[in-house]
């Protein structure tokens, strides 16, 4: 964690480029925070030994979509109270700067906002829009349970950025539906499966009444862990949640009207995880009941995604949740880095973190003891603010690539000395202007040295990468 110390109005002109032609370059180190670095000039030469990737020869692999954050209850409960709590004259400025923080180019430039429907582990309480037992005709179905925290923190997230794109999760249908009568654990009756697909669509017409449209739905987060039956939780087989899809959602969307796509999975992208992924996507009609596929990373590495990706290259991916640990030792920017640029090299389109601000142990939630972060922590003593080491990361992504941009397949061709080029890791990026992006990893020692040179055109730009660092690279167009 980094205590927040930057002025937002500082870097409003974050990404428009200095002299003409000129690239620019941002840098993070393990001691010094984000900030532009001096870039040096284009040059038409270069040498033998030169590390060069070359962009025009680059091939788009995939659309970016964005990078995105939870709005957790508990977050938005964080959020509300204690900022009014602990800065009564100036809260509404509080909360402003941190939803700036998140959703413009000023911070972390997010544009992805997953919403959980009903309560998840990392809620206030436990809740669902219709806990009245047997009510399959809905009667008593309401949101206002995200009425007092949730949907003012997402329109809090909307005044400073109206281009988010929203997709949600459910962690539990109500108990009702479900085997056991609980929301912690069990599985839902296929009974239940015409009134919850309803349910479902009932929370997309509500929320687009809220002015927020969801453009996206997963069946179930996590549909292979009860999570020891001690917080909201629903366990789905591969052909469960298949038939669940393609007989009761996909047509129930369908003929509402809404042009919601239905993301599958929404898991590990273990190999137990791909193989419940391979085994609904060998269906035809699942294929064209669902629009992408959602991964978490908790398990497994992006690698895993070869398969699904080589038998199915047009169906999207994003990794739709993982979040910072408690613990600030753990998860540091350059294991984001791996973490995040290997699932983009891999063929997904987004991150997205998990809860957008808890304090300073990872509170408060309703989990059965997991040890999770926020992207941002407010400390309940002082008041301040820090960014977490994939906040850190975030910043060197969002604020420069623009949703629609091409994820590239560019690779690094090592020179004759290719001197230390294993230690870099990087993507690059093409905008829908023209511009490329590149963000570079450096895992090499604090005061070592890489070079890597991106050829544009006639021209070459050369980039000394640090050691322990994190580095993004915006090259204008050719020229």
């Amino acid at each position: 964690m980094k205590k927040i110390v930057f002025a937002l109005a500082g870097i409003a002109s974050l990404v428009s480029f200095g002299e003409p032609g000129m690239a620019r370059l941002y840098r993070t180190t393990s001691t010094s925070a984000f900030r532009e670095r001096v870039a040096t000039f284009p040059s038409k030469m270069t040498g033998p030994g030169a590390n060069v990737i070359d962009l025009d020869a680059a091939k788009p692999s995939h659309d970016f979509l964005g990078l995105g954050v939870s709005f957790a209850e508990s977050s938005a409960y964080l959020w509300s109270k204690f900022a009014a709590d602990r800065f009564p004259a100036s809260h509404a400025a509080v909360q402003r700067e941190i939803m700036e923080l998140l959703w413009t180019e000023k911070g972390a430039g997010l544009s992805i906002g997953r919403i959980h429907i009903g309560a998840s582990d990392y809620s206030m309480h436990l809740y669902t829009y219709d806990d009245t037992p047997g009510d399959t005709e809905l009667k008593h179905f309401s949101i206002d349970d995200d009425r007092r925290f949730v949907l003012p923190a997402i329109r809090a997230a909307q005044a400073v950025n109206k281009d988010i794109y929203f997709f949600a999760s459910p962690w539990s249908p109500p108990a009702w539906m479900k085997s056991g009568g609980t929301l912690c654990g069990g599985r839902l009756n296929p009974s239940s499966y015409p009134v919850y697909a309803q349910y479902l669509l009932r929370f997309l017409k509500s929320y687009a009444d809220e002015g927020v449209p969801v453009s996206a739905l997963t069946v179930q987060n996590e549909p292979e862990t009860e999570q020891a039956k001690n917080s909201p939780t629903c366990l789905w087989s591969a052909d469960e949640s298949a038939e669940f899809t393609t007989g009761f959602l996909a047509p129930a969307i369908k003929a509402s009207g809404l042009n919601t796509q239905i993301w599958a999975y929404d898991h590990n992208f273990s190999d137990k995880g791909v193989e419940y992924v391979m085994k609904q996507l060998a269906d035809p009609a699942f294929r064209d009941s669902v629009s992408a596929l959602a991964w978490h990373p908790y398990v497994g590495s992006p690698t895993n995604l070869a398969p699904v990706r080589a038998a199915y290259p047009a169906m999207p991916m994003y990794v739709t949740e993982m979040g910072p640990h408690v613990d600030r030792t753990k998860r540091d920017m350059l294991w984001w880095s791996d973490l995040v640029l290997g699932a983009f090299n891999e063929g997904c389109g987004a991150f997205v973190s998990w809860c957008f601000l808890l304090d300073e142990d990872g509170q408060p939630n309703i989990t059965p003891g997991f040890g999770c972060g926020g992207l941002l922590e407010i400390d309940s003593r002082t008041g301040e603010l820090y960014e977490s080491s994939q906040f850190r990361l975030f910043r060197h992504i969002g604020p420069f690539v623009k949703r629609g941009a091409k994820v590239l397949k560019a690779p690094i061709v090592p020179g004759e000395a290719s001197k230390g080029v294993e230690d870099v890791k990087h993507v690059v990026f093409r905008n829908p202007d023209g511009s490329h992006v590149a963000v570079l990893a450096c895992r090499a020692g604090k005061f070592d040295r890489r070079q890597v040179q991106f050829k544009l055109g006639d021209y070459y730009y050369s980039v000394q990468v640090l050691g322990e660092s994190v580095t993004t690279v915006l090259i204008p167009p050719s020229r």
